[in-house]
This record gives C-alpha cells, structure tokens and sequence, in this order.
C-alpha cells in the first residue's frame, strides 16, 4: 500500500513554519482569534491540587481528549497487561506486534514510545532490556516510510553489562505527575525495584503540562489550570539539560533538540512553540497539528520551480511544500538512510533549525570536530546543508529529473526563491 503524504502535515497544509502574524509580518487570511486567558502562569502545582487523571478532563473536554489521543505525547509510555500495547490507527509505524525474543508479554511492564518511531521495554522488575545484558536485540524499530525503514528489532545498548533502571531521568518525561524518590521516602512506582521514583499517570496527558486539575474543576471558568505557554517550558524535554548546545551523533542531530535547535534557528528564535503548533494536536497525525501556513509571515516567499512537484521514494510519496526543505528529517531517533550516489542524508525527526546553508559543503561542517554537536555561527546561528535538503529528492535514487551535487545544489540554493 503506497504512503501518501502531502506535507509533513495536514492536507489543508498547515505547516511548522506558522508565525499567525507576529512581529510586523502580514498574515495571508483572517486574523486568529485572541488566545483565551489563563490566571496561573507560575504554579505548576495549581495551589497544591490533586490529579485526576485525563479521563477526568476529557469528560469535559472531549474535542481536546479526541485530538490528544493521536498525539504522540500520549503514548510516550504505555502500561502493559500481558498484551501488546494498543495504539492508534493513525499511527505511521504500525504497533509493537511482539517483545524481544525469548521474552513473553508477561515479562513486561510497561512499553516506552511504540506510536512513531521506536520502542523500549521495561520488564517486571523496573528495568530497561538491553541487548548487552540479554544478548538479543531489544529495540523494536518502527516502519516508517519517510526514510524507508522497516519494521524490526535492532540492538540498544549492546555493550552494556548492567541491567538499567528506569530512573526518573528518563520517566520524568514520559509521565505526568513525576516524582523523583525522596530519601526520607524511598518509594518505588508500583515496587517495581528498577523504578525509584514514582509517576501519576503514564504518558504525557493533560495534567503533565497544566498541573492537577482538582481545583479547576471546582471553578472552571477561573481559568486557574496551569499554563506556560514559553519555549522554555517545552524545552524541559525537548532539549534537556543542554543548555544552547545543539547535540549530534553519527552524522544526525539526537532526536531530542527542539528547544536548542530553535533558539539557533534565527528571527524564528522569539516565538513560542506554540505559535506554531497546536499544542493539543499531533504534527503528523491531526489536521490540527498547525495554525498557520507559512506564507501567513512570508507572503513574499513561493516555492520556486518546486510548486506541484511531487517527491516518491519506493511507496512514499510527498506533495512538496515549504517544510519538504525547511525542515528536512536532519534528527535521528531510531533510523535514517543515505540516499544513492549523492549521498542524500535522511533520518526521522524533523529539525526546528528552518535556515538552509547555501555553502558548497556537506553534513560533516555542519557539526563540530567530533561530531558530537551542531556548529553556529558568531550570531549563535546554525544552519543545514544541503545534502539533508536538496540531495534528499536529487540522486539517483528517485525519479527526479535530475541529480545534483553537494557544489550544485549550493549554487541553487543561493537564489532558489527567485527561480519562476
């Protein structure tokens, strides 16, 4: 069965790039309807409130529940009960059909991610299986056809030699409701001795980013749910402890750069996350995930000779569009591709860095010496070369109609806006 995707998103075309018509640039359409006003920016705790769990806010807010169950943030983790773990239709990857071999469902606890791009497992006693400590390869690699993977398992960690807990570290955003463990209290989630700390409600549900909610559904209509609507908070997972440091790894950014990527992207860096994205909505998944194209702050800007081209790839197919270069698959989770004999460079996260490098120069000067972080420039700026963008479609792999070079498509690049 082919893929067919128009855009990295929804076919109305509602893309990252969406600014809604701030600072000074002119919207394309109607102007957006005034955000809503929230009354607790600064307690996450909403004055010390209980959780309730997203079942509980869902029955009041089952538009918002509906467009959260395709995001992945909600299966980010997911509680096993001796079989498979379910996951939406409009998951890309497929499922989680089978754990590693010589393991039953029974051996598991709980599934680490599953919905996009790949999954860990967490076995009864709280700890992560790794292909060191068990000798078999125990990351199950999602199919997913923007690169060409297939579905199947892959080592994780194979020269580990100690089983690895699942410690707060990680479980601190895959949860909602975390607690790391409190010496005066050493408690375990569920007893599990893997597990020191202890969580909520598992995944990334309403209460993980506007706090408990008892309190709100006392008064509603105060509004007094939290709400933080910076960059800064997202990038607590989507950025981690990095700092400004843009992290890479094998030739790929690591897949959890959001926060740092944006902050180097340029005139995008004064935005918040969700000046773009729907926060309730996936980016691939919902026809909600954007609010805007991206000629709403570029009216100016077009496609170039790219309108109506169409990108295939084996069964893949994109309708091209802004983001197809602005937000090439540059990150890696779990799989990437080099494209034929240019060497087109295809991973499976899309970058926050939007600017494109139009020198003639490939992947390995758009990372330091040893490769273990993205370059900037001395405005704090990065930039993608054009063997993640250009080289992607034109090798000698697909059916464009012609191949380009790393020094070819640098000269391109440099006026691509200005080609009719």
């Amino acid at each position: 069965m082919s893929v067919v995707r128009k855009s990295l998103w929804s076919p109305a075309g509602a893309v990252m790039l969406a600014l809604g018509g701030l600072w000074g640039c002119a919207p394309s359409g109607p102007a957006p309807e005034a955000p809503p006003v929230f009354n607790n920016t600064t307690d996450p705790t909403n004055g010390g409130s209980n959780y309730l769990g997203s079942a509980a806010c869902g029955a009041c807010h089952p538009e918002i529940a509906a467009l959260h169950s395709i995001h992945g943030h909600a299966h980010q983790l997911n509680r096993i009960e001796g079989v498979a773990p379910t996951y939406p239709g409009e998951a890309s990857g497929g499922n989680v059909p089978q754990p590693p071999s010589g393991f039953a469902w029974e051996d598991i606890s709980y599934v680490i991610g599953g919905y996009l791009r790949r999954a860990l497992f967490v076995d009864q006693d709280g700890y992560i299986l790794e292909t060191g400590v068990t000798g078999v390869n125990t990351q199950w690699n999602l199919t997913f056809p923007d690169n060409g993977a297939v579905a199947g398992f892959v080592a994780y960690n194979a020269t580990q030699t100690q089983r690895q807990p699942y410690e707060y570290s990680c479980f601190v955003c895959h949860t909602t409701g975390p607690r790391p463990q409190d010496p005066n209290l050493p408690v375990f989630q569920e007893n599990r001795k893997g597990i020191a700390g202890t969580w909520q409600e598992a995944g990334v549900r309403c209460e993980a980013c506007h706090g408990p909610g008892s309190r709100h559904v006392g008064n509603p209509h105060n509004r007094d749910e939290f709400t933080d609507a910076s960059a800064r908070f997202c990038g607590t997972c989507h950025a981690p402890g990095t700092g400004d440091v843009i992290q890479a790894e094998g030739g790929f950014i690591q897949y959890r750069e959001q926060y740092a990527e944006f902050r180097a992207s340029g005139g995008h860096a004064g935005l918040a996350c969700v000046d773009c994205h729907n926060p309730h909505a996936s980016a691939l998944n919902s026809e909600n995930g954007f609010r805007q194209p991206c000629t709403a702050c570029h009216p100016d800007k077009d496609l170039g000779f790219h309108a109506g081209k169409v990108y295939t790839r084996g069964d893949f197919v994109e309708e091209l569009e802004c983001q197809s270069c602005h937000l090439p698959l540059a990150g890696k989770s779990a799989t990437s591709f080099i494209v034929g004999d240019s060497a087109g460079r295809v991973g499976d996260v899309h970058t926050h860095i939007f600017r494109i490098s139009t020198e003639p120069v490939g992947f390995t000067a758009m990372f330091t010496p040893d490769g273990s972080a993205v370059v900037k420039d001395s405005a704090g700026k990065a930039a993608v070369t054009v063997d993640f963008v250009c080289l992607r479609c034109h090798n000698s792999d697909n059916g464009f109609p012609f191949r380009l070079t790393i020094r070819s498509a640098s000269e391109i690049a440099i006026g691509i806006h200005g080609f009719k």
